[in-house]
């Protein structure tokens, strides 16, 4: 009699467990996932799961770094094919946020699901994260030095246009870009220098 196939190549079950957990999220959110049902999905025992995760915390906290590695990567792209302005490159990386929250929503709700990963979401839970966090907060201080945005405390104002664009994504609200390139140029002429009277 022939064996069952498992789901995964020696080797990588890790990357199969991270990738069955992001299905169970789309499916039926975080709240469902379980080491018992992703191992059953990925055709291993419940300790072949253990070994590479101590608990669904250790899960969600994987699933979270992957996305936010991901995440990073597609805010610095942006802004590296933009015109190197600080106008372009704002509206550049915001249209890339709302799309990666569009495209990788299991992700995404991963990345923010604050009950989930215990902490809360006043700033990325990892560094991977804290990558992410860091382009715009270079992007605000090349923004400061090139006479567009205001004088003051970098990751201060970074968490300002971040709570907007992440409202955009949360709320569902930036599927057409030409929302988001208005809420990214309504920013910008909020983070411009004021005219001192």
């Amino acid at each position: 009699m022939a064996k069952k196939k498992r789901a995964y190549h020696h080797g990588d079950l890790r990357a199969t467990l991270i990738a069955i957990g992001l299905k169970i999220v789309a499916q039926k959110g975080v709240q469902a996932l379980t080491l018992r049902e992703i191992g059953a999905r990925a055709g291993v025992s419940r300790m072949a799961a253990y070994r590479h995760f101590a608990n669904k915390h250790d899960l969600v906290y994987a699933i979270s770094e992957a996305g936010f590695a991901q995440f990073a990567e597609a805010i610095s792209a942006a802004k590296h094919s933009a015109a190197p302005d600080f106008a372009s490159r704002m509206s550049a990386m915001a249209v890339a946020y709302v799309r990666f929250a569009d495209e990788h929503r299991a992700y995404y709700d991963v990345m923010f699901g604050a009950e989930e990963l215990g902490h809360d979401t006043q700033a990325p839970p990892d560094s991977a994260g804290a990558r992410g966090f860091a382009i715009l907060v270079d992007t605000i201080r090349e923004g400061q030095e090139s006479g567009d945005v205001q004088a003051g405390e970098p990751a201060v104002l970074a968490r300002f246009v971040w709570s907007v664009v992440h409202g955009i994504s949360t709320l569902q609200l930036g599927r057409d870009p030409k929302f988001t390139r208005l809420c990214a140029e309504l920013v910008r002429t909020g983070l411009a220098p004021r005219a001192i009277s």
